[in-house]
């Protein structure tokens, strides 16, 4: 439906606004250059027409006055005055006329030929002293002129040079038919070249537009490559950058789903198949031993559910949260106390060397991380292993450690230990997301979750800033 649209109404493409708007400004610039450029063009070339004529005229006044008198006082009389006259024009390359001033300024033709028609400047001449240059309209046509009196004997002369504009007209006509030609090839290269940048550019902007279509199909593999240094390879960098982080959502999905999907099966065809031995069994001991089992595997399968539960709240944001004042040794104690049955069970020992440490967080939730992180000790290390809960302060930082004797984690694994469904080798029961919940935990009250293995003992220690205003005052 798109495209029988783009065809009914060709102006909703960029590419024909972009040309438009590439023929507008060019039109506009013709325009301006006629309206503004042409004619003071022709007026300047009228000013300077005037200018020569002038300059002739007061370049040449005292030569001329000269010949002239001499040729008005000889044999030939006013021939002489006429030859005199033309070749003055030729010289000046202009058209000479001489007048006699008649009274208060009344102007008598004295050589031949005579001026077609009035002059202003001449007029001028006869009342006013220096050069008189101007136009002036002989017929239908417009000339530059120059006028000057000069003085032999008795008798004022006024001495007029024209220049016909002709020749500037012509000029101007020349220019504005080879301005228009130009325009004519100018305007459709303008926009030809509109046209295919407009083409380059939505070109680039199709290409976006399908990358996105792709991603919203859910196809994350394909990256989107754009190599132009511009607001749209912004874009595209930008669109990369939310698919590569898209992909890596979609790709901790599918691994939730498939780890959970795993971990919840397991125990589930546990319980199935004890349920049916159950059945058949009639040994009461043995029928003890499983129940007791299915008693564990639903245990774990209360533990997993409740940190699935925990991971989507944390992973929608509705963890609430009530940020005070807490004593690390207080939880420290109470969480060593509540796991020491648990710690027996498996021979494990748990003690506590707590120092006042006041940090700022949830009690409810520092209390989850750390019966996480000692039961993580208790469970995953060989029995008879020593844990130790201990805490303390420096540097504005309040910490909760949790260290053990047990064996070190191989640094390929760390640095994955806090990944969700991660679990290391030999790691036996659990379901590897209470250290991931641990560590989310951990950050949403600003703090964060490390594991230290720098020491003689393998530590994961929890980093909270410092309740300072709380802290006993120091005797000197």
């Amino acid at each position: 439906m798109d495209w029988l649209v783009d065809r009914v109404f060709p102006f909703r493409r960029l590419t024909v606004w972009l040309g438009l708007l590439v023929l507008a400004v060019a039109l506009i610039t013709v325009a301006l250059a006629a309206v503004l450029v042409l004619p003071s063009l022709r007026g300047d070339l009228v000013d300077d027409r005037v200018a020569s004529v002038a300059r002739s005229a007061e370049q040449s006044a005292p030569t001329f006055a000269s010949n002239f008198a001499d040729a008005l006082a000889g044999a030939g009389g006013s021939a002489d005055a006429n030859a005199v006259t033309a070749a003055y024009g030729a010289l000046t390359d202009t058209q000479a006329y001489i007048f006699q001033r008649i009274g208060a300024g009344r102007l008598v033709p004295v050589t031949e030929p005579v001026a077609p028609g009035a002059s202003p400047a001449a007029a001028r001449a006869a009342v006013d002293a220096g050069i008189q240059s101007g136009t002036a309209r002989v017929g239908r046509e417009e000339v530059a002129e120059a006028a000057y009196a000069m003085r032999i004997g008795d008798t004022v002369y006024v001495v007029l040079l024209q220049s016909s504009l002709a020749d500037v007209d012509a000029a101007v006509r020349l220019t504005v038919r080879r301005s228009l030609v130009g325009a004519l090839i100018a305007l459709p290269l303008a926009v030809l070249i509109g046209a295919l940048a407009a083409a380059l550019l939505t070109r680039r902007l199709r290409r976006l537009e399908r990358a996105s279509s792709r991603i919203a199909a859910g196809t994350l593999d394909a990256p989107i490559k754009d190599r132009g240094r511009d607001e749209i390879g912004d874009l595209a960098q930008a669109l990369e950058q939310m698919r590569d982080e898209l992909a890596a959502t979609d790709a901790a999905r599918r691994a939730f789903v498939a780890n959970a999907s795993h971990e919840l099966r397991t125990p589930v065809f546990a319980l199935s198949g004890f349920m049916e031995l159950l059945v058949d069994e009639e040994d009461p001991d043995r029928r003890d031993q499983y129940l007791a089992t299915m008693a564990d595997q639903v245990g774990r399968l209360t533990r997993l559910a409740t940190d699935l539960l925990d991971l989507s709240r944390l992973d929608s944001g509705k963890v609430p949260l009530d940020i005070e004042p807490v004593e690390l040794s207080a939880v420290a104690a109470r969480v060593a106390a509540d796991l020491a049955a648990v710690a027996n069970a498996r021979g494990a020992i748990v003690d506590v060397a707590a120092a006042p440490a006041m940090a700022l967080g949830d009690e409810t939730r520092i209390g989850q991380i750390a019966r996480a992180l000692v039961d993580n000790a208790v469970r995953h290390n060989p029995a008879g292993a020593h844990v130790r809960i201990a805490t303390r302060t420096g540097g504005g930082i309040a910490s909760l450690m949790v260290e053990d004797s047990g064996p070190r984690i191989p640094e390929a694994e760390a640095r994955s230990v806090f990944g969700r469904f991660a679990r290391g080798t030999g790691a036996g029961e659990g379901s590897g997301l209470g250290l991931a919940i641990a560590s989310e935990l951990a950050e949403r009250m600003g703090g964060r979750l490390v594991l230290d293995q720098t020491g003689e003992r393998k530590a994961f220690r929890l980093d909270l800033a410092e309740d300072a205003g709380n802290h006993p005052p120091s005797s000197a």
